[in-house]
């Protein structure tokens, strides 16, 4: 009984150890309406950006996974950058701004967020321009910190510091176009690679050119305002 044992355990060793030898035999082709599953990956890469980083804070890669089980597809994508490169105010992008932020109102700036700075930025400025009037300065604030992705209604972060607008005075003046008109404003955040260097009161005309020369990157939202008098 005892050799009858051996012999079996050594039959099934030897079985084994052939079905795992490689002798160059093909393997039996697939039964009928067997499905494979196929993986794809496509990455693609922000221009300017380091692909070794993925501390920027961005979605910087734009990743399709495709599952094709032969009868349908599945795709999943991360969006990019540009899908949410948008500036989130009280009021929808493109429609009415809200009279406490005019002239009508408090006239006071509103409270904004925008997407996490790209890699390598040194400041943040945010600007508001009347689109029918853009020689008019409403408001130029620069100085704040590349971390900062939020600021609330009617407050200036420390270190931060905002120009002379189109009244004289320092800091915001709200929509105000003339008695039956509707103007267009757009509010810009506008990523700085170098800092602005200015002082609190500096000119609107000359903050906004500095701004213009030193931004790599911006997001905005826009807006529509007439007054009911």
């Amino acid at each position: 009984m005892r050799r009858l044992l051996i012999l079996t355990s050594a039959l099934i060793v030897l079985i084994a150890v052939s079905s795992c030898r490689d002798d160059g035999r093909t393997l039996r082709d697939p039964p009928p309406g067997f499905q494979g599953v196929s993986i794809s990956t496509t990455t693609t890469i922000e221009p300017g950006l380091d692909p070794g980083d993925d501390d920027s804070g961005f979605d910087t890669f734009d990743t399709t996974d495709t599952f094709d089980t032969g009868e349908a597809v599945t795709t999943l994508s991360i969006p990019s950058l540009d899908d949410t490169a948008a500036v989130t105010a009280p009021w929808l992008d493109g429609g009415a701004i809200d009279p406490r932020f005019s002239c009508e109102g408090l006239n006071i700036s509103p409270a904004l967020s925008w997407p996490a700075a790209p890699l390598g930025t040194a400041e943040v400025a945010i600007t508001l321009e009347d689109l029918d009037v853009p020689t008019f300065v409403h408001w130029i604030i620069a100085g704040i910190s590349p971390d900062t992705v939020a600021l609330p209604e009617g407050e200036v972060p420390i270190g931060a510091y905002e120009a002379t607008n189109s009244l004289g005075d320092i800091g915001y003046t709200g929509p105000c176009p003339s008695a039956g008109e509707e103007h267009f404003y757009v509010i810009t955040v506008h990523y700085l690679g170098v800092p602005s260097g200015l002082l609190d009161g500096v000119a609107g005309a000359e903050l906004f050119a500095t701004i213009a020369t030193a931004e790599v990157e911006t997001a905005e939202v826009t807006g529509t305002f007439s007054r009911t008098d």
